[in-house]
């Protein structure tokens, strides 16, 4: 036979010591890593949204039928109960979805950007209250 007619050489397995890539757990594809990490990005956003549509319509509506409506004070129980109910219901959600990841997931790491989103959002709120007071 001739040399170049000669049977193939055969290639050695390419293995690798590398295990396949996986998804992290508690990664950006979990439906409830998506609610957590919504969720608490809406901190500051959902009572000032609350409160500046309780505002708006108490003031046009004048229920109590109050004089000046523009004042400060004006309907302020009913505009802090609104913003601050639905503070402690997003705060209570916030809780839940945190509660279930953990549980899933058995350790903080999947919680690392929500927590982190949720600890700026208050900063920024008290700082922008801080500031607010300042301003006046």
């Amino acid at each position: 036979m001739s040399e170049s007619a000669a049977a193939p050489v055969p290639t050695p397995e390419v293995t690798t010591d590398k295990p396949a890539k996986v998804m992290p757990k508690g990664s950006s594809t979990s439906l409830l890593f998506t609610l957590a990490v919504i969720a608490s990005s809406l901190v500051v956003a959902v009572p000032v949204f609350f409160s500046s549509v309780v505002e708006g319509i108490l003031d046009s509506t004048n229920p109590a039928g109050l004089k000046d409506t523009g004042a400060g004070l004006a309907y302020l129980s009913e505009i802090l109960g609104w913003s601050l109910g639905s503070l402690g219901a997003l705060l209570i959600l916030i809780i839940v979805l945190y509660v279930i990841i953990y549980r899933r997931e058995r350790t903080l790491d999947a919680l690392r950007l929500p927590l982190l989103i949720v600890a700026i959002q208050i900063v920024i709120g008290v700082l922008a209250v801080i500031f607010m007071q300042f301003a006046k």
